[in-house]
């Protein structure tokens, strides 16, 4: 985990452990690889929300408008949805969620659609909500049928010092504002390239801004703030889990010790970031350099997590940082404690955590993305 041994001792002071008095170290065993680069029905495209629903595998597609199912063994058994307006179809493909043994997807036009396990379209939903809201997304539908809603800053606030923060509000089912849950803070990655004739939004892949994690079936979500360190000496990060009713069912503030950003990792990185705009003509390549250059001097210290992921039974999987190329899964249990560790696969991210099982969206050589189930492995 990213703590150096004197925070260590702290951070397991903080969180109780398993009788044994550390937490466990859990293996990963690859078991089912989804994907094929050459294929049209099996081959993914951008991936984004993954959900498990009995023995089907649901996985967003949202540049294609559509959703794709699959056996929990890597059959390919079809599609949900096609770009259009009407039942069934969607304008775009945003979060995607279970809710009293129906699949929900956020379909555009400000509708949640309902399908059932096999994929037929039930009903959708309005969402309604204050007109100052038009431009935030849903994040998740909890348990009751309450919506998450967060606010959505443009690239150009969230390039801004200080970025615009974005609230996380929630809706009731009769679609009634009820409360400001959360805010999103901090610096984020996002920097503004200026040039003549042409502005871009780009982000560099270092953030502290916070996370949001909502849980597939509703029956929770978590918040971490990552405020930005700005000395070697001892920090902290927030990490809140909410219930299903969105109260804090915990809270921790973690602390750790800051891993300095060396010149020779910005450096690495400043010159792949430039090599990148190689192909995109009218984009001066000093005054690029000097952005990124810009971009990459604001980071004088890697954020302690990486990425966050609500598990389905009650766990919270943190992503934190152990050295400047390596990170560590931290899994806490319900009640907040840390009960195992475990070595992320390479190249990969969480988008569904279990019991049993994690499936992780992974890229290879060539950037094409694969889905992966790893069956967790207990000492």
């Amino acid at each position: 985990m990213g703590l150096m041994p004197a925070a260590l001792a702290c951070f397991c002071a903080a969180w109780p452990h398993p009788a044994s008095g550390q937490p466990e170290r859990w293996a990963l065993e690859r078991t089912v690889t989804i994907g094929d680069a050459f294929d049209p029905e099996t081959g993914l495209t951008r991936v984004g929300d993954v959900i498990v629903m009995g023995d089907r595998l649901f996985v967003t597609q949202d540049l294609e408008r559509r959703v794709r199912v699959y056996s929990l063994t890597g059959d390919f058994l079809g599609f949900i949805g096609r770009s259009g307006e009407g039942p069934g179809e969607f304008q775009r493909v945003g979060r995607m969620g279970l809710n009293s043994g129906r699949v929900w997807i956020d379909s555009g036009s400000r509708r949640l659609q309902y399908f059932d396990a096999e994929g037929l379209f039930l009903w959708s939903v309005r969402i309604m909500g204050h007109p100052s809201l038009l431009g935030a997304s849903v994040r998740g539908v909890l348990q009751d049928g309450s919506r998450l809603f967060k606010d959505k800053a443009s690239a150009g606030e969230l390039a801004e010092s200080p970025p615009k923060p974005e609230a996380v509000v929630l809706f009731g089912p009769e679609g009634l504002l009820r409360d400001t849950v959360a805010m999103i803070v901090g610096r984020s990655g996002i920097t503004q390239f200026v040039g003549s004739g042409w502005t871009s939004y780009m982000s560099i892949p270092e953030s502290y801004r916070s996370l949001l994690s909502v849980a597939p079936d509703g029956s929770g979500f978590v918040v971490v703030h990552r405020t930005g360190a700005t000395s070697a000496e001892h920090h902290t990060f927030r990490v809140i889990r909410f219930d299903a009713q969105s109260d804090t069912a915990w809270a921790l503030e973690v602390p750790y010790d800051p891993i300095r950003v060396p010149r020779e990792w910005r450096s690495r990185h400043v010159e792949e970031y430039v090599r990148d705009y190689d192909e995109f003509p009218g984009f001066p390549q000093g005054r690029v350099r000097q952005a990124w250059e810009r971009a990459f001097g604001r980071l004088q210290f890697f954020p302690p997590v990486g990425d966050v992921q609500a598990g389905m039974d009650g766990t919270t999987w943190l992503l934190l940082r152990t050295g400047v190329e390596s990170s560590e899964w931290e899994v806490l249990d319900e009640s907040g404690r840390s009960v195992a560790r475990v070595d992320p696969p390479p190249r990969g991210r969480i988008r569904w955590a279990d019991a049993e099982s994690l499936w992780f969206v992974e890229r290879d050589e060539l950037d094409v993305p694969y889905l992966v189930r790893y069956v967790i492995r207990h000492p």
